[in-house]
C-alpha cells in the first residue's frame, strides 16, 4: 500500500477502474465484487473530503492570524484606556484576566503528614476552602479585603471545608479579598500558609 494519501487515492482509483476487468478474468463473484467497488469509491471519497477540509483549515488558519495582527493591537489599546478609568480596579481587571494576580506559593504536597494544604475554589458571593490537614489538628483562617490594612481571624475550623459568604463591601461588583491559613494543635500553631489572593463577584 502507498504511503502517501495522494498515491493511496491514485492506486485505489487505479484499482477501481481496472477492477471490472480483474474480476471477469478471474470469474469473481459479482456480488462482492459490486462490495468492493462501493467500498473503493468511499475510500477515494474519504481521501478527497480530507484534503478539502485541510485545504479550508489552512485558509482559516491564515485569515485567523491575519486578523489577530489587526484586532489585538487594537484591543491591547482598549484595555489600555478602560484601566485608566476612575472606576477601574485590579479585582475588576483580575476578574477580566487583564491583571496577573498575586503569586502564590502553594505549600509543596509532600508526603509530610504535618503540613496544611489548601483548595481554594471563587464563585459569585462565595470563595469555598477545601483543606487537607493532620489529625487532631484545627485551621484558622484570616483574611482582609478591599481597603482593610490588617488581617483578622474569619473563623476557626476543625473541619475540612469552609465556605467565606461575606457580601461584598458597599456591594462591589469585584472585591478582592486575601487569606492566609494556620494549622494548630493545643493552642500552638505548626504550619502557616502564604497568602492567598481572590477576587470575588458580587
Amino acid at each position: 500500500m502507498p504511503n502517501t494519501e495522494a498515491a493511496k487515492r491514485q492506486w485505489l482509483n487505479e484499482f477501481q477502474t481496472n477492477l471490472p476487468h480483474f474480476a471477469q478474468t478471474l470469474n469473481l463473484d459479482p456480488t462482492e465484487v459490486q462490495e468492493i467497488d462501493a467500498e473503493l469509491t468511499t475510500a477515494i471519497q474519504n481521501i478527497d473530503s480530507v484534503y478539502t477540509k485541510n485545504v479550508e483549515l489552512d485558509s482559516t488558519v491564515e485569515t485567523r492570524n491575519e486578523h489577530r495582527e489587526i484586532f489585538f493591537p487594537i484591543l491591547s489599546e482598549f484595555i489600555r484606556r478602560a484601566k485608566t478609568s476612575r472606576n477601574y480596579t485590579k479585582s475588576l481587571g483580575e476578574l477580566m484576566s487583564i491583571e496577573v494576580a498575586v503569586s502564590v506559593r502553594q505549600p509543596k504536597s509532600t508526603a509530610d503528614s504535618s503540613k496544611l494544604t489548601v483548595k481554594i475554589n471563587a464563585f459569585v458571593q462565595k470563595v469555598e476552602f477545601k483543606f487537607k490537614r493532620p489529625t487532631g489538628h484545627h485551621v484558622k483562617i484570616f483574611s482582609r479585603r478591599a481597603d482593610e490594612t490588617e488581617f483578622k481571624l474569619l473563623e476557626a475550623i476543625s473541619g475540612t471545608v469552609y465556605k467565606d459568604i461575606r457580601t461584598n463591601l458597599n456591594q462591589s461588583a469585584a472585591e478582592r479579598r486575601e487569606y492566609y491559613f494556620v494549622l494548630v494543635k493545643n493552642d500552638v500553631e505548626s504550619d502557616r500558609t502564604f497568602t492567598h489572593a481572590v477576587a470575588v463577584l458580587n
